[in-house]
């Protein structure tokens, strides 16, 4: 398929006043967590000609061996997927010598996909829009979306009624 999208409007303060412009947005469509670990192993089980267990067993145990290396000051980097970084930080203090071990904290995990895994998205990602009438007010559409949204509407419920769209 591709990924559904909506459109969200933004508000942005410049010289001249208030300005908004309007941007596509994800919009999910998949139940919580999106593709499990169990999916994700059964697929890479059938692709592979390994077990299933053993996929999972690699799956379930790989964020361990990640949060091992990111504990010990190390990034890790898997190819073909991306880079894991830690960030940590602390509160701020008018001397060096009173940032302490113990006021510093890790403050996120950056991931930094692999180029070649962006560059294939990119090139290969298609988009749908979800229909603007199921969100926007009708008299903020123009006439022939709103004309257009319907017939595919229309043609996807014969299509739907076993009719031949």
């Amino acid at each position: 398929m591709g990924m559904v999208y909506l459109v969200r409007k933004k508000l942005f303060r410049t010289k001249e006043g208030m300005q908004q412009l309007y941007y596509a947005v994800q919009r999910t469509l998949q139940v919580r967590g999106g593709v499990t670990t169990n999916l994700l192993a059964r697929r890479m089980a059938a692709r592979k000609g390994m077990s299933e267990g053993d996929v999972q067993s690699v799956l379930v145990d790989l964020p361990k061996y990640i949060e091992e290396a990111l504990r010990e000051g190390e990034s890790v980097t898997i190819k073909g997927l991306g880079s894991f970084n830690l960030a940590i930080t602390s509160e701020g203090f008018e001397h060096p010598d009173d940032v302490m071990p113990g006021k510093v904290q890790v403050s996120r995990i950056y991931f930094k996909p692999d180029r070649g895994l962006m560059n294939q998205l990119r090139r290969d990602m298609s988009f749908f829009r979800y229909p603007l009438s199921k969100y926007f007010p009708a008299d903020q559409l123009r006439p022939e979306t709103l004309k257009k949204e319907q017939a595919e509407m229309q043609s996807e419920a014969h299509t739907a009624d076993g009719e031949p769209g």
